[in-house]
């Protein structure tokens, strides 16, 4: 299986450069990212891995618009994030960006529909238009057979495609995933790395997984660890794993 997206890789999205994240509280100044510096290029499927307290969540937050860097510049579709203020964020956030997070972070009385359509709740996009773009998404995560079904009515697996339905719905230009298979069998933690890795294959989608699982990690092309703060390697990942198939990819 050959990977289908070369021709969007022409361009990066994501810039950091000599990037720092520190946190003061009552005078006390915790230092938790040192001098980052990496590029990203579109439709690219990134694995960031490090041990717990390591900074990888934190830069997670800061690439996704959730936390603000202290200093360096962080560049996102040529434009300057550094220089942003709260309100242009949010609006970025909204417009560019998907999450999907370890919990789900799903309503468990609302139906899978009513779970998707949620992102669009703060958007401009007319309400006539929300049920087909839900259900776009549902279906592109093999599950339009339980639309109607509550989300505490599903397995862990299934609650996970949802919430990757539900990041999906705006067609972000990325996916952020953070720990996505954690709470999940190993079984199920496969079909949801297939789905994301089917997204960035086939759609284009810049995904970064936030992972401590080196078998999550071979599904991605390129793997950022970073340890106290610092990153410590950038390596392409030698036998990309594929998993509809089981293949390596070379």
């Amino acid at each position: 299986m050959e990977n289908s997206n070369q021709e969007c890789k022409k361009d990066s999205i994501i810039e950091v450069v000599k990037l720092t994240k520190q946190y003061e509280n009552d005078g006390v100044v915790t230092p938790v990212l040192h001098n980052i510096n990496f590029e990203i290029p579109k439709g690219q499927f990134v694995a960031i891995m490090g041990p717990s307290g390591s900074g990888k969540s934190t830069l997670m937050h800061i690439l996704g618009f959730l936390d603000t860097l202290t200093t360096g510049v962080y560049q996102f579709e040529d434009k300057d994030v550094s220089k942003m203020d709260d309100n242009a964020l949010a609006r970025l956030r909204g417009e560019k960006v998907g999450f999907v997070f370890q919990a789900f972070n799903l309503l468990p009385k609302a139906s899978v529909l009513e779970n998707v359509k949620l992102p669009l709740l703060y958007s401009d996009v007319p309400a006539r238009e929300w049920d087909k773009m839900a259900l776009q998404a549902i279906e592109a995560v093999g599950l339009s057979h339980r639309v109607n079904n509550l989300s505490n009515q599903l397995s862990g697996g299934e609650k996970q495609r949802v919430a990757i339905a539900r990041s999906l719905i705006r067609k972000p230009s990325i996916i952020f995933a953070d720990e996505p298979t954690g709470n999940l069998d190993s079984k199920s933690g496969i079909q949801i790395m297939e789905i994301l890795q089917k997204l960035n294959l086939e759609q284009c989608v810049t995904i970064i997984l936030v992972t401590h699982e080196t078998y999550t990690a071979e599904h991605a092309e390129r793997v950022l660890r970073i340890r106290d703060g610092v990153i410590v390697s950038d390596e392409k990942v030698k036998n990309r794993r594929i998993a509809n198939d089981g293949e390596m990819l070379k």
